[in-house]
């Protein structure tokens, strides 16, 4: 029965608190909720709940510490206590119960019938003292709070400190090196120690991290090395002794530690405890060294017993944290090759039940080249050559294309499909994609060919560039999948790629991408076409580097002839395009329109309306 039962819930999370409490509330509990451990305390003693819900992360006073007080207390005591934590691992579950809670479930939506499970099981024991909590309650405030977590601690046993203080060293785990620091820091609260060494296991390599005191010096500190690793061995035999790695701290500011001792003085009191993870499997060792004689006997034994034992857990996962963190950043190292490092950390934070076959519909800049010939060199050459050279091809293209904050979407042979604007998009994501392309150009004549036989004209390659909304994102089956981009907005760029090769052009671009570039860029409308696939006509334009060579008095000519060949007026546009030849003879553009004029004086086209259709790609 759930009439009159009442829950507390000690959460800071306004998000987890609101959910837990409207759940319940579904369920027929009353619900109270404090958002910190010393609010959550109070409340304890003013509502009098039948069941709290806690948290281990709290403002004011953590979950364990107020479970720990909590289960000190006559009364509340007999509350039962639920730790609800993000925490899953081993460790936690155990800090979680030594602390006195009745059970500990991990927060997660799909746990909330087995969070439900347990509530009814455990609300249904003996009901609290009301009334012995009712006469306590009238002296609880937030100062009392304090001074009862206070006074209990001082009276806790000493594993329920050291625990405690191993578990803010295990919150933050980062590397191997700083861990251990942290952990030889609350060791020196459980006993005295003239030098310390933690050996740790790491696939076959040990590692040794020595912490010598004031008093050891660089010959001390290797004798004790020595003797340590020979127990070691002892307890992980198979280890390889010769390429332990050394890591010293607390001597960085000591001038002195090379130096050699002029006393008789040595370490006289020697102790070894092992360092025992998950499943009591070794990890590693734990070895103390003291000046006086018979130091690490009885009292002194027991507490460093009782420390290593809960040291045990946090180096292990140390060692597992950075074990991942090394595979994650190999798998980064070798995925950026092929995807966007944006979207490698997306599916490595996504969850394991999220689907990765994302897509999204985006504005985004979309560059397609291609290398001229490239079937007649690759028939002329071997495979071995030519891949080398594609290799070196590739790594200067793809370099500039990221520099300008471009992502290679794919290579198709020799061909590479980049994008600007996916995953991460700019203002100005048509302007990067033909500063790209520019420098491609310029970039050409730096591949190095090897010993490749090129066609008679050289390295030569065309780009073409259009920008529109495309469908990004990874795509395929759940087994293989690509980040790419798909629809007209790519089919029109590797169009007008195909259409470098007709105008003999390097550089094409679409109107759309004119409009955006061309306060920066010298750009010449090449045509007013229909590629294969379209049915709308599109204005396509050329990419003029050399500004020089274009000057005013051949672009003022050259637009009116193109104005004039639009109109139908082919004898004027004729003779227009004839003065731009006489300032540029071979301007391929100027040679294909006379051309056209010249056929179509003989043979008009019927219902010109200024457009050509292109049925090649």
């Amino acid at each position: 029965m759930t009439q009159g039962k009442k829950i507390l819930i000690m959460e800071d999370s306004d998000l987890v608190a609101g959910m837990l409490s409207q759940f319940f509330e579904s369920e027929g509990y009353t619900v109270f909720l404090a958002e910190n451990g010393a609010q959550g305390i109070e409340q304890v003693y003013a509502k009098i709940p039948d069941l709290i819900i806690m948290d281990v992360e709290m403002p004011l006073i953590q979950g364990y510490q107020a479970s720990r007080l909590l289960k000190s207390r006559r009364g509340v005591s007999r509350i039962p206590i639920i730790m609800h934590t993000s925490r899953s691992e081993d460790k936690d579950r155990y800090w979680a119960l030594d602390s006195g809670v009745d059970a500990f479930i991990t927060k997660d939506f799909d746990n909330l019938e087995k969070l439900l499970e347990k509530v009814k099981e455990l609300i249904q024991g003996p009901a609290p003292d009301a009334g012995i909590i009712a006469e306590d309650g009238r002296s609880v405030n937030r100062e009392t709070v304090f001074e009862m977590v206070g006074n209990f601690l001082d009276g806790q046993l000493f594993r329920a400190t050291v625990v405690n203080m191993l578990g803010a060293v295990g919150k933050r785990i980062s590397s191997v090196s700083e861990t251990v620091d942290g952990v030889f820091d609350v060791l020196s609260r459980v006993c005295e120690y003239h030098i310390c060494t933690i050996l740790l296991r790491s696939h076959k390599t040990p590692m040794a991290y020595i912490r010598p005191g004031a008093q050891i010096y660089r010959a001390d500190a290797e004798d004790f090395l020595r003797v340590c690793m020979n127990d070691f061995n002892a307890d992980l035999p198979d280890m390889d002794l010769e390429r332990t790695r050394r890591i010293f701290s607390g001597i960085e500011t000591r001038k002195d530690f090379e130096e050699m001792r002029m006393d008789a003085r040595r370490v006289s009191s020697y102790a070894c405890f092992p360092i025992l993870g998950k499943g009591d499997v070794t990890v590693g060792t734990l070895h103390v060294g003291h000046l006086a004689n018979n130091y690490y006997s009885g009292l002194v034994a027991e507490n460093i017993s009782v420390f290593t034992r809960h040291a045990g857990p946090i180096l292990e996962n140390t060692l597992l944290f950075n074990r991942v963190t090394e595979m994650e950043n190999r798998i980064r190292t070798v995925f950026s090759k092929f995807v966007p490092g944006e979207v490698i950390e997306e599916l490595m934070d996504r969850d394991a039940e999220d689907t990765y076959l994302r897509g999204e519909k985006r504005t985004v800049a979309v560059l397609f080249s291609d290398i001229r010939d490239f079937t007649t060199i690759s028939e002329n050459n071997s495979a071995e050559e030519v891949v080398s050279f594609l290799n070196r091809y590739f790594d200067i293209m793809v370099r500039i294309i990221r520099k300008h904050g471009g992502t290679i979407d794919k290579f198709i042979g020799d061909a590479i499909l980049a994008i600007f604007g996916a995953p991460i998009s700019y203002e100005d994501n048509a302007s990067r994609a033909v500063k790209a392309a520019t420098e491609i150009i310029h970039a050409l004549g730096s591949v190095d060919p090897g010993i490749l036989l090129l066609p008679e004209a050289g390295l030569e390659m065309g780009i073409g560039i259009h920008e529109g909304v495309a469908v990004v994102g990874n795509i395929g089956s759940a087994d293989k999948f690509d980040y790419t981009v798909i629809g007209d907005t790519v089919n029109l760029a590797s169009r007008l790629e195909g259409l470098t090769k007709h105008y003999r052009k390097t550089i094409i671009v679409s109107e759309t991408v004119k409009d955006r570039v061309e306060d920066d860029y010298l750009l010449r409308e090449a045509d007013t076409v229909k590629v294969k696939g379209k049915d709308t006509a599109t204005g396509i334009y050329t990419v003029e580097m050399d500004r020089e060579r274009f000057d005013t008095d051949f672009m003022n000519a050259y637009g009116k002839a193109l104005k004039l060949y639009k109109m139908g007026n082919w004898n004027t546009a004729l003779e227009y395009f004839s003065a731009c030849r006489e300032k540029i003879p071979e301007d391929p553009l100027t040679e294909i329109f006379m051309d056209r004029c010249r056929r179509f004086l003989e043979n008009p086209p019927e219902n010109w309306d200024g457009t050509i259709s292109l049925d090649f790609k």
